[in-house]
């Protein structure tokens, strides 16, 4: 898909893999420089050079989005070195699969710091630019999982359906702003962090790990995993002008699993 997005700046948290980096590659296809966050250092330079050799501008910025002070900091330098932030993606995020009561107080602070904190703070810093200038467009990575609530995923479950209510209390905020939030709930799609679910749920039994991928798949309506640009391709749209008055919108791009 093609985008008229020349000359406007993004921020994209989680771009060093999986749906982030897709985002920042179909940004940088259509004209947009791309600030890449992410918490390992050599996964942001390496998609910064990528969107490099797509003509576009690219700031690698290793940043843990727990931490407020670092992401207000990033904020900062993004303003600093291009002036603004038109486009925000916060597709950072983590999916540790247990049953409650066997989760570790440590796997549920983190997960709960880093989905809805990470979030929070990173749309925080987003608005704070946005509003005064009266533009912006914010896209926040749900998952299925905020509404199929199955066995095992209760936290996962629970941070992700915070980033639902979030979104739709912040898209009314900052509405009569001319700033959209929206988010994007997908579906069953073979990145770094469904391998990690894999190794939670299947352990490193290759027969197992594609049993447990295939019971997931057939899930899915048309029986058949999604690829990362399915995500991007409705990311970049909530970013056009033609996408002006949907906001406050969790919309499902997962081939039919949920509704």
């Amino acid at each position: 898909m093609k985008f008229n997005f020349k000359g406007k700046k993004a921020l994209v948290t989680g771009g060093g893999s999986g749906l982030g980096r897709e985002c920042a590659l179909l940004f940088a296809q259509n004209g947009v420089d791309v600030l890449i966050a992410d918490v390992k250092r050599e996964r942001c330079e390496k998609v910064a050079e990528e969107v490099r050799n797509l003509g576009a501008q690219a700031i690698a910025y290793e940043v843990d989005i727990t931490d407020y002070d670092q992401v207000a900091k990033m904020y900062r330098t993004i303003v600093e070195q291009w002036g603004t932030v038109d486009y925000v993606v916060n597709s950072a995020g983590v999916c540790l699969t247990e049953e409650l009561t066997k989760q570790s107080i440590n796997d549920i602070n983190l997960s709960i710091d880093v989905n809805v904190k990470g979030v929070l703070y990173s749309c925080r810093e987003a608005l704070a630019i946005m509003r005064p200038k009266k533009f912006g467009k914010i896209v926040n990575m749900s998952s299925i999982a905020a509404k199929a609530c199955l066995g095992g995923f209760s936290v996962y479950s629970a941070t992700k359906a915070a980033v639902l209510a979030a979104t739709a209390s912040l898209g009314r905020e900052a509405a009569l702003d001319n700033v959209t939030v929206n988010c994007i709930c997908p579906g069953i799609i073979k990145t770094s962090m469904w391998e990690e679910i894999l190794d939670q749920t299947a352990g490193d039994d290759q027969a197992e790990r594609d049993r447990v991928w295939a019971e997931w798949v057939k899930g899915t309506p048309n029986g058949k995993p999604q690829e990362p640009i399915d995500i991007a391709n409705m990311v970049a749209f909530l970013c056009t002008e033609e996408a002006r008055y949907i906001t406050s919108q969790n919309i499902g791009v997962d081939g039919g699993f949920t509704f």
